[in-house]
């Protein structure tokens, strides 16, 4: 028989390692990346099609359209966060979400990401000075 997830040799593996990460969902995605989906897609899909909609005389069906392409945002995003948690370590999907936001002045996540050198800005040469010892 082969050896199932969760279990080697007929064992069982340590249950708390596999209890830390966050369940998955939908698509490969935890609550949270779907809620945090689902929100962008909303705030981003629902005013477009109000507006556009608007023009035909046709803003409350905005919503409703809305809030179709807020369900497609939501998986298209999950197949691309699936496709870039792929074979990497739990959350650094993250890491590099804020990496980019940050590089694209969006958001300031505290990370450094230039290479610089430490210098302590002397123009000039230092000149020592020389120290008599004190007779007592």
């Amino acid at each position: 028989m082969a050896d199932l997830e969760g279990y080697k040799n007929g064992e069982v593996t340590f249950i708390p390692d596999r209890l830390i990460s966050d369940p998955i969902v939908f698509r490969g995605m935890t609550d949270v990346e779907v809620m945090w989906s689902a929100a962008i897609g909303a705030a981003v899909w629902v005013p477009i099609s109000c507006l556009v909609l608007a023009f035909f005389g046709k803003a409350m069906f905005g919503l409703a359209l809305g809030a179709g392409l807020t369900l497609l945002t939501v998986m298209y995003a999950g197949k691309r966060l699936t496709d870039m948690k792929r074979n990497m370590p739990d959350g650094l999907h993250t890491v590099f979400i804020k990496k980019w936001l940050q590089e694209k002045g969006i958001a300031s996540s505290g990370y450094i990401n230039k290479s610089q050198v430490w210098d302590i800005r002397r123009s000039k040469k230092v000149e020592r000075v020389i120290i008599e010892k004190e007779d007592i």
